[in-house]
């Protein structure tokens, strides 16, 4: 008997490992406490959130360590019900719900735990089996109610949701009236729903210094006009700092969006501030930025119409993308600016993407906040991930497809301090097709905590992750950033791009103490690129020229004659935003010579007639990008340091594994998959034990036997 009972429990240990490894409980460690070699930890941190646009509804939330609790508290304009609910999509169906409120006679506070209906996206919420949810206090008075409550961060209730680092959905509703079971009509127009990283803290404005330290620069753009044939528009604007004798801090910034249209939409899709160096580049005249911060500004990484000097600006000090509300740093550290040695000139770089063809003025930018208050500690950005090219390829139909892009000893071996860097936060960029964003960090062959891993990354909502407990990265440290996307609904490939219809693999890193890295890169070398899909050569290009091409942005017309040239449609007025994309890329521009059997046709088309609707030669192309070889790059903004860049191979390294779960019923966490397979299995497992007298070991072996189905069915279905 004991053996065997043995056996039963190492059984249950292996599968809530190996379901912690592939599923999607990523703690990623926030409410940890861990050695991060002399970091700070930030462990008593409160969030505090408007949930709706008019101040109606506010949450706060907390978490215990020791007890691995979260909680809440919820303010709202009522005296009826709160409905605060977890999802991963923002749908009530399937959602993990709790309804609050206080007792009009009694005064007593009441939690209910409850669900959403799988079956009816509108159906009302139904009670779950057991109560997750626990009042601390609540009351109410003649105009609000508020109730505070606990939950543990993974209660092993089917039905509840594990509360990650993923981004969350949260939903919130209300009502006039207490709730009465299976009906709660009455909602109206309160519900909503609000993007949050649920375990990160969120550092605020003032952290130490009084509000009148606390100065503010606005830098905006002055009058952009988007026209409606624009889909995607890069601009640029070199402004000048105010007049800073000595050295101030950058605490924090905010977006200032401008809105047009009747629906007072905004079409800022990224901004990011980068500081200039004026005598980067040799002859370059100082008095040019003078006059570039008198003119509007012009197209970005233009050949023709972007100065040389504007390549200077590449230390990022401001990022802003999709949904984010901005960054403010911890008390212990600030971005510097200002004073004798200071930069003086930066430019703002602003992405509109206008999907929908309207025409829009635009006046967007930063409020950057900054302080006469030094902190300990300079800080910087660094931007790392994937360069931007059409060897990022992404095939069509795809669940998850992945791609890497590597910051190597190359980089962190020469540029990083012996105590390393320290990262605060980071988030990671991708367009419509990211689905899940990890910042990996490899040291001596081994893999260590993630950095960051976002799971369920929603493109729309792209706020900084803050770190609870720093990271140290060394010299000679690895930093991967790993973006999965999905092309289910695309019939033919996506390639790295500025466009969001493109796709880009970006981390922005905030660390201190700063350093000279702008940037840490890297690519597919674009010999190995060609190579992979069985191209040899094209007409009048040797792979030098193509090389120069993709890594100099240089200009085909260069190199290819016109009688080489594929033919190029004239009217482009029926063309998709997709067409014209494929129609003006440089792969469409390419056109095979060798070998023979693809000769004629230009590497685009090639690549669209490849069998990707194949699992296998998809599968090879994923691991070859992956695990092939990488051209790195270190961005160094200052003139008197140049690190060449080399071609590595992906580190070997023995992957990360997350603590083994304790929740065995986690294996049904699909609802899905609860309401059918999975209740079936438990009432099979539970007749079982009622004939025990069958025999014990065949019994232990029949439950394995079902275990094991039912787990590689859920992680087939997942994978």
């Amino acid at each position: 008997m004991l053996p065997i009972l043995i056996s039963f429990w190492i059984l249950y240990v292996q599968l809530c490992l190996c379901f912690s490894e592939a599923g999607h409980n990523n703690n990623n460690g926030t409410y940890n406490v861990v050695d991060c070699g002399g970091s700070m930890h930030h462990q008593n941190w409160k969030r505090h959130v408007m949930m709706d646009s008019n101040g109606l509804y506010w949450l706060q939330w907390w978490i215990n360590l020791n007890e691995k609790m979260i909680i809440f508290e919820v303010k709202v304009n009522t005296q009826g019900f709160i409905g605060l609910g977890f999802s991963k999509d923002g749908r009530m169906s399937g959602a993990d719900i709790v309804l609050l409120w206080v007792d009009d006679r009694t005064g007593q506070a009441n939690a209910l735990d409850c669900h959403g209906s799988i079956d009816s996206s509108n159906g009302a919420p139904i009670q779950d089996d057991t109560q997750n949810y626990h009042v601390i206090f609540g009351h109410q008075n003649d105009s609000h109610t508020l109730v505070q409550f606990t939950r543990k961060i993974d209660t092993c209730d089917p039905y509840d949701m594990p509360l990650t680092g993923d981004t969350l959905k949260l939903i919130w509703s209300f009502g006039d009236t207490d709730p009465v079971y299976g009906s709660l009509k009455g909602h109206g127009r309160n519900r909503g729903e609000k993007s949050l990283h649920l375990l990160s803290p969120m550092f605020q404005k003032h952290s130490g210094e009084t509000d009148s330290s606390d100065s503010k620069w606005d830098v905006t753009v002055n009058n952009v006009t988007i026209e409606p044939s624009m889909d995607t528009l890069y601009w640029c604007k070199i402004v000048r700092l105010p007049k800073l004798t000595k050295k101030h801090h950058i605490i924090g910034y905010e977006a200032l969006l401008s809105r047009s249209g009747e629906k007072q939409t905004n079409i800022v899709h990224q901004m990011t501030l980068f500081e200039c160096q004026t005598n980067f580049y040799p002859g370059s005249d100082p008095a040019s930025w003078d006059v570039w911060v008198k003119s509007s500004g012009t197209v970005c990484n233009s050949n023709l119409l972007t100065p040389r000097d504007w390549d200077s600006c590449s230390m990022a000090v401001a990022v802003w993308s999709s949904g984010s509300m901005g960054q403010f740093l911890p008390s212990h550290v600030g971005i510097p600016m200002g004073g004798s040695m200071g930069v003086k000139y930066y430019m703002l770089e602003i992405h509109y993407d206008n999907p929908n063809g309207k025409k829009s003025v635009d006046h967007s930018g930063f409020r950057i906040h900054y302080t006469h208050n030094l902190r300990a500690y300079d800080a910087g950005i660094m931007i790392s991930g994937i360069s931007i090219s059409d060897t990022q390829l992404i095939p069509p139909g795809q669940k998850l497809f992945r791609s890497v892009g590597i910051c190597g000893p190359s980089c962190s071996s020469v540029i990083f301090p012996q105590n390393g860097i320290k990262i605060i936060s980071g988030t990671i960029h991708s367009h419509q097709a990211g689905r899940k964003m990890s910042l990996r960090h490899i040291r001596d062959g081994k893999e260590l905590s993630r950095i960051i891993e976002d799971d369920n990354f929603d493109y729309r909502y792209q706020q900084f992750h803050q770190l609870a407990n720093e990271t140290v990265v060394l010299p000679g440290d690895y930093i991967i950033t790993d973006c999965a996307y999905e092309t289910i609904e695309r019939k033919r490939p996506t390639f790295g791009g500025y466009s969001t219809k493109q796709e880009m693999c970006l981390s922005f890193i905030t660390y201190y103490p700063k350093i000279e890295l702008a940037g840490c890169y890297s690519m597919t070398p674009v010999r190995e690129f060609f190579e992979m899909f069985g191209v040899s050569q094209f007409y009048s290009l040797n792979m030098t020229d193509v090389e120069n091409l993709f890594l100099y942005n240089g200009n085909l017309l260069d190199y290819i004659p016109k009688r080489a040239s594929p033919r190029i449609r004239e009217n482009h007025l029926n063309m998709t935003v997709e067409d014209l994309l494929y129609e003006e890329s440089l792969l469409n521009k390419l056109v095979i010579s060798e070998p023979v059997e693809f000769h004629d046709r230009t590497f685009l088309s090639h690549l669209i007639q490849l069998p990707w609707s194949e699992p296998l030669f998809t599968k090879r192309v994923e691991q070859e990008l992956i695990n092939g070889k990488h051209m790195t790059f270190c961005r160094i903004s200052n003139d008197s340091i140049s690190i060449p860049s080399e071609i590595i191979r992906f580190p070997n390294f023995t992957t990360f594994v997350k603590p083994a779960g304790t929740c065995l019923n986690r294996l049904f966490i699909n609802s899905a998959e609860l309401s059918s397979n999975g209740s079936r299995l438990l009432s099979d497992l539970a007749l079982s034990l009622i004939f025990v007298g069958m025999g014990l070991p065949l019994l232990f072996e029949l439950i394995q036997a079902k275990l094991l189905y039912t787990f590689c069915i859920i992680r087939f279905q997942n994978d």
